[in-house]
């Protein structure tokens, strides 16, 4: 590089130019190595002297170059020897800084998996470069990379026995960061860590960890002064963390006395009449012929049976988890038949006795890509179909589907979803019919007083099939009696073809879930409990 014309652009250009011709001339990794020798060594001490607020500054531009140009990987390398080079720094100053811009650009450009996996390991070394002891500002900007890595670590994942073992690794080696110390931020970020884990454990269904996790919160930091101490960046009120982890260890033991939820029942007629019919078939005339050609397909009762109950469990954690932590949630109540009706069919509405007898209907409405979205981006939790074809395991056409979603019995569906009701941030009713389930739903959302709380979103009704029995209920208009409790109606015509951010009443649901989450969490969980007993 020269000092002509001497700009951020410039010398931003002639870096990653310098770059790709070490590369050219020495290969991959060798080039890469003199290049970041020359970049963070040469040229730091022949041209920038001490200053090396500037030479970070380039540094991150540099980075964000290469993101632009679509070179990710090339990017996560410069911020690696960033970290490494800037974390080693002599001034505290420097180093804090240069950490905590690098867990803001690791969080912001962790946009898919590979970019976050990059990430997290950019983060992890980072923080496991720089050896104790450090200064405290230094330490807790080293701490919020490290949580920073586990969170990301925990998004979009199964959370299977190696990745809840890698996660809880990643908490206590931030938990273990801040052991002993007296200050008042590492104690937060040390709670921080200990409550993570507890609500982790509670989402693997690993309640006596959880238990024991949140004891060990209470016994550590229960007699510290609830006064609001330092807080953390990003917290959700102002105050100490140590304050709220303790507070929601106290109260954990009630949430989790008073909801629990059994394993999962499944109706499976419609599969075992498939599996009835597809062996049937299979071996008759040409059929093994017409299966071949199809592919093999073969019924999946027992993994969509496996699937529907591993999601049910998980499902049951991570609505105990919200509960635990007072994280407002979505219930969203609806008609099933608004994505789909499957069974076996009045053999006297069908035609010729060979004919199989399993039926699904699929349905596809006006509502199901904009409340999709909504349950993919935000805490919600319905209540499955457990008669569904494939047991909503698979998505169905229509495009509706949601992550959280318990299969529950019969017997006591109507206590689980009233309890739910009560303690939801928000209630979403998705509609067409008036069956006897919903109108159920409607008398308990109005005497629990949480009709203000609830959107109703009402579809054309649902034709009766003219194979299965039963109908889908009596329909359901804006002037139906017994909607009159409940102000926010709205024609699901108005979600049609929007994003959520594009549809108003969705975009309300979510203003009054983030009121909510902006209440200390205190007053959240003492309301909480006290809709769970009442």
């Amino acid at each position: 590089m020269d000092d002509r014309g001497f700009t951020v652009e410039r010398v931003v250009a002639d870096a990653l130019a310098t770059w790709d011709g070490m590369r050219r001339r020495s290969g991959r990794r060798a080039g890469d190595e003199r290049f970041r020798e020359w970049f963070f060594e040469v040229v730091p001490a022949a041209r920038l002297g001490d200053d090396r607020d500037t030479h970070a500054v380039l540094s991150f531009e540099v980075a964000v170059e290469l993101f632009d140009r679509g070179r990710v990987h090339d990017a996560f390398a410069v911020l690696r020897w960033l970290g490494r080079h800037f974390a080693a720094a002599p001034d505290v100053g420097t180093r804090v800084r240069a950490v905590m811009a690098l867990t803001d650009t690791c969080a912001e450009r962790a946009t898919d998996r590979e970019a976050r996996d990059l990430a997290i390991g950019v983060l992890r070394d980072v923080v496991g470069s720089v050896h104790a002891p450090v200064d405290v500002p230094v330490q807790d900007a080293l701490c919020r990379a490290l949580s920073t890595a586990a969170r990301l670590s925990g998004e979009g994942v199964v959370l299977d026995r190696a990745t809840t073992r890698r996660l809880v690794s990643l908490w206590r080696g931030l938990a273990d960061r801040c052991r002993g110390s007296a200050d008042p931020r590492l104690r937060d970020w040390r709670a921080h860590a200990l409550g993570n884990e507890a609500l982790l454990w509670l989402q693997v269904g690993r309640e006596d960890r959880a238990r024991r996790a949140f004891a060990a919160i209470t016994a550590e930091f229960g007699a510290d002064p609830p006064a609001p101490g330092s807080g953390m960046p990003g917290s959700d009120v102002p105050g100490s963390d140590v304050h709220r982890w303790v507070t929601r260890a106290r109260y954990a033991p009630t949430v989790l006395d008073r909801f629990d939820v059994g394993e999962a029942v499944l109706r499976l007629d419609y599969l075992r009449r498939q599996r009835y019919w597809d062996r049937r078939l299979r071996f008759r005339g040409l059929g093994l012929a017409h299966w071949l050609l199809a592919g093999a397909p073969r019924n999946r009762l027992r993994l969509l049976a496996r699937r529907a109950r591993e999601r049910h469990r998980a499902s049951v954690g991570q609505v105990r988890a919200w509960l635990c932590a007072g994280e407002p949630f979505v219930l969203l109540l609806r008609n099933f038949d608004l994505t789909e009706r499957s069974g076996v069919a009045d053999r006297s509405r069908l035609g010729a006795e060979d004919e199989p007898d399993h039926v699904r209907v699929i349905t596809m409405t006006a509502g199901a890509a904009a409340l999709a979205e909504l349950a993919a981006g935000v805490p919600l939790v319905l209540v499955a179909s457990t008669t569904a074809g494939e047991l909503e395991v698979v998505p169905d056409p229509g495009g509706f589907t949601a992550p959280v979603r318990l299969y529950l019995p019969d017997e006591t569906w109507f206590d689980t979803v009233s309890t739910l009701a009560g303690v939801a941030g928000q209630v979403v009713v998705w509609a067409a019919g008036l069956s006897a389930g919903l109108a159920r739903e409607l008398d308990a959302l109005t005497a629990l007083r949480r009709t203000d709380d609830t959107l109703v979103v009402l579809e054309h009704p649902v034709a009766p099939s003219p194979v299965l029995p039963g109908t889908p209920g009596e329909p359901l208009t804006a002037d139906h009696p017994a909607l009159a409790p409940f102000p926010h109606v709205v024609p699901a015509e108005e979600l049609r073809g929007r994003r959520v951010p594009e549809c108003p009443p969705l975009v309300r649901v979510l203003d009054r879930l983030d009121a909510v989450r902006q209440e200390p969490v205190e007053r959240r969980l003492a309301r909480l409990t006290g809709r769970q007993t009442g």
